[in-house]
């Protein structure tokens, strides 16, 4: 599945290599007072673990937290918090983790796993983490709901295995993190569920998803404000509403992402595919964006910019440049398959269509473009594109244009793209020295 997976089995592996034998191994039951585990609230057990985890209770040995397979247990929303004596926390959970049925046993917090200034961390195994959003969705607001994973201010994290099901809101949220790597995640929830993104990054660097499948009701991903060095990577979205880019500017917010890159991966019945979000208003900026090799299975809009996520008259937008859309193939089910809505102040900005070869699910209907206040290089297009912007087209196919590389900038606009910058590495410093972590 190519070099990113390989890499991230070797890390893990290298783990169970290295702490087999030399941690100390640490289990609930080791934290349960009564005998025969009839307490149904299992939150203090958990807490406790916690606790001989990041408080180095290993006595000179690093410590590993296990719950095996077949065990189940409810918890109520926990802090975990650091920083940590032990300069890596690992955490297995092959069971079954619940959080309470009812929302009214949740108490006030505005997360369920609460990872709060922990480095180090390896979250692991092939347990399920069963959130009972079902039980929020109708009956709490959004803004109340809370999210069922959360990071927060964590460093050198590896999320890897885990199932989740049916959070409140989103599943997993990383604010102000660096170097984590997300993979091989499962995260479902019905189409209809409200506000129940996959993952929501903001205000964080350097992070990975890597090999995962989103089911939700919202975003698969969603990259928000003061987030750059994003690599997203063979992951299959659907249903759900594409990894989107923002939204961004909200209340005239000023928010800037760049470098991202999305390849391998697949939109499967997704009210959206590839897309960049923002409202009239914001300031900032998006620019070195990278959709590539992306396979639409019945898809709407597969590829979209909205600068005018929720229409106002406002005079600002949040710039958007430098993108590019390429080798897509596949299915869309909407007769719109490119939709660049653009601010006709600002503009878009070198936004090279690269290789697109995109066809109606329905036989016999044709598939059209919007394009408004767009600069647009168009290459090997299947749909014809025309914008109020003047475009460059080179598209025929025997001329074998040089393909558009993540990272281009443009000096100026209405003008081919140089050379591209250098792109930063698909792997972080911390993975490629295991002695970090140890």
């Amino acid at each position: 599945m190519g070099f990113e997976i390989l890499l991230s089995v070797l890390l893990i592996a290298s783990y169970h290599l290295q702490y087999g034998n030399g941690r100390m191994i640490l289990t609930m039951k080791d934290f349960i007072s009564d005998s025969n585990s009839t307490n149904v609230d299992h939150s203090q057990a958990f807490q406790n673990a916690w606790r001989a985890l990041c408080g180095g209770k290993g006595k000179g040995r690093a410590a590993s937290f296990v719950i095996h397979a077949h065990e189940t247990y409810t918890i109520q929303p926990q802090l975990l918090q650091g920083p940590c004596i032990s300069p890596n926390i690992q955490i297995q959970i092959d069971g079954t983790i619940e959080a309470p049925k009812m929302a009214k046993d949740w108490g006030t917090s505005e997360c369920w796993l609460c990872f709060e200034k922990v480095t180090g961390l390896v979250l692991t195994g092939s347990g399920v983490l069963n959130t009972h959003g079902e039980n929020w969705w109708s009956s709490v607001g959004f803004s109340s709901r809370p999210e069922a994973v959360r990071f927060f201010d964590c460093h050198n994290i590896l999320y890897n295995g885990l199932t989740q099901i049916n959070s409140p809101r989103n599943h997993i949220s990383m604010f102000d993190c660096t170097n984590a790597t997300l993979s091989n995640l499962h995260l479902n929830a019905p189409e209809n569920s409200p506000n129940t993104d996959g993952i929501d990054i903001s205000h964080s660097q350097n992070i990975q998803v890597l090999s995962s499948t989103i089911k939700t009701g919202d975003d698969c991903v969603a990259i928000k404000g003061a987030s750059y060095d994003i690599n997203i990577t063979y992951v299959t979205c659907g249903p759900g509403h594409g990894i989107s880019i923002g939204s961004l500017g909200q209340g005239g917010a000023s928010e800037e992402v760049q470098n991202v890159n999305v390849r391998h991966c697949t939109f499967s019945g997704t009210q959206n595919g590839a897309r960049i979000k923002t409202w009239p208003g914001g300031r900032g900026f998006v620019k070195n964006i990278l959709y590539e090799d992306i396979t639409l299975i019945n898809a709407n809009f597969p590829i979209i910019i909205d600068q005018q996520y929720h229409q106002s008259s406002q005079a600002t937008a949040v710039k958007v440049s430098d993108v590019t859309f390429k080798s897509f193939k596949g299915t869309s089910a909407d007769a719109t398959a490119i939709k660049l809505d653009c601010d006709p102040t600002t503009g878009c900005d070198n936004i090279v269509m690269d290789h697109i070869n995109i066809v109606s699910s329905s036989p016999r209907t044709p598939l059209t473009s919007y394009c408004k206040f767009a600069h647009v290089i168009s290459r090997v297009v299947s749909i014809h594109i025309d914008c109020d912007f003047r475009n460059e087209d080179s598209q025929p196919a025997s001329s074998h244009p040089q393909p558009s590389a993540p990272y281009a900038i443009s000096s100026t606009p209405h003008t081919q793209p140089p050379a591209p910058t250098t792109q930063p590495p698909l792997f972080f410093p911390f993975y490629t020295n295991f002695n970090a972590f140890l």
